[in-house]
């Protein structure tokens, strides 16, 4: 786990990058808090999020599949990075939303159907739509990245042995394809949060992931080197949001989509890894890496709160853009200390249980020898 970690902060941008998104993405989710109207083309945060994890994981596990690290081990990897902070964000969804049925006439089965949803969640999986939400993950929307994210990490980490360069590319272009076809159904490339629509975001993962991985393979397999600063990369981080408000009419949308996540986000990732800011700003890049995924699994007790409070009162726009800031700083302030606190002990006691148990077994093993 450690190493994942350690690769990132090799590189600055990226780590930039991943904060930005997911405050963007928070945004985007408590847009009436802010007074605005979310952003047509800011699903395009949640690709850029699959892209770079594909190349921060090649480079941090591609050297280490070759010296014989499993599939198993890999995902065993992936879940202790994951599962903890998901968890504590699903529970504390759960918490809010069973809250805020007090008082109601309907209470009481709200909180049944919340419970049901719940029981899934709790290990990591989908709430069946017949539990009474649409949601893929009821308690916490963003989580259908996690499962997406997941289910090609196994894929990737089982094909691993026949996925030469040549062959990436074929799947690369493969799933470029079915994300083409993907978003001309849909019409729009924001598409997996839903039952009506969970497969469109396997679809986005694949390519982009593949993509990230693919990114990597072509700068060489980079090594752990310190990246050249340069005066660029204050302006490619800022290209992000920027890129989320292209406008576009229904129709244009899909080609538009198609053109951010296929076209431009890969020669941008290429672009964004060569390169540092300044040690002015540095630390405050890999900060915002270090939290970007707290930031994104916990913002929805938050969104849940405003949300709620809008449809009862008129306070949270009347107010804008106060409760989007004070919105902001709780989620950042409630993940910076969830992330060290909370999230980093949890997956240490997980490592230690993991080597633990691996021990015994070696043990086992040389003794039925």
């Amino acid at each position: 786990m450690n190493k994942t970690t350690s690769a990132t902060s090799t590189f600055v941008l990226l780590d930039g990058l991943r904060g930005l998104g997911s405050l963007l993405v928070l945004v985007a989710h408590t847009a009436s808090a802010w007074g605005l109207t979310p952003p047509e083309g800011g699903a395009i945060v949640v690709d850029s999020f699959f892209l770079l994890s594909g190349f921060v994981l090649a480079f941090a596990y591609e050297p280490r599949f070759k010296l014989g690290l499993t599939g198993r081990e890999f995902m065993v990897h992936r879940l202790v990075r994951l599962f903890p902070l998901y968890l504590l964000g699903t529970v504390l969804t759960y918490i809010v939303v069973v809250a805020f049925t007090f008082g109601d006439a309907d209470g009481a089965d709200r909180i049944s159907a919340y419970t049901l949803q719940l029981i899934p969640q709790l290990v990591m999986l989908p709430a069946p739509e017949a539990f009474g939400s649409p949601d893929f993950y009821s308690l916490n929307t963003p989580a259908y990245t996690l499962f997406c994210e997941l289910v090609i990490n196994l894929v990737y980490v089982m094909a691993f042995r026949w996925l030469s360069t040549r062959v990436l590319i074929g799947v690369v272009i493969a799933s470029a394809v079915v994300l083409i076809c993907t978003i001309f159904h849909f019409g729009t490339i924001s598409v997996g949060s839903l039952w009506s629509d969970w497969w469109g975001g396997l679809a986005r993962a694949s390519f982009a992931f593949f993509a990230g991985v693919l990114a990597f393979r072509v700068v060489g397999s980079p090594a752990v080197v310190k990246r050249p600063k340069h005066w660029a990369a204050i302006p490619l981080l800022l290209l992000l949001p920027v890129i989320c408000y292209i406008p576009a009419t229904r129709e244009l949308r899909p080609f538009v989509d198609i053109g951010m996540a296929i076209f431009l986000m890969f020669p941008l990732l290429l672009i964004c890894q060569s390169i540092s800011p300044g040690d002015r700003v540095s630390r405050l890049f890999m900060l915002g890496g270090q939290i970007s995924y707290a930031v994104y699994i916990l913002q929805q007790p938050v969104r849940e709160i405003i949300d709620r409070v809008e449809y009862r009162t008129t306070l949270v726009s009347d107010i804008a853009p106060i409760g989007g800031i004070v919105a902001m700083v709780g989620v950042v302030v409630l993940s910076y200390f969830a992330e060290k606190y909370y999230d980093r002990p949890v997956r240490r006691a997980f490592v230690r249980m993991l080597k633990r148990r691996a021990e015994r077994r070696a043990v086992s093993e040389n003794f039925a020898e």
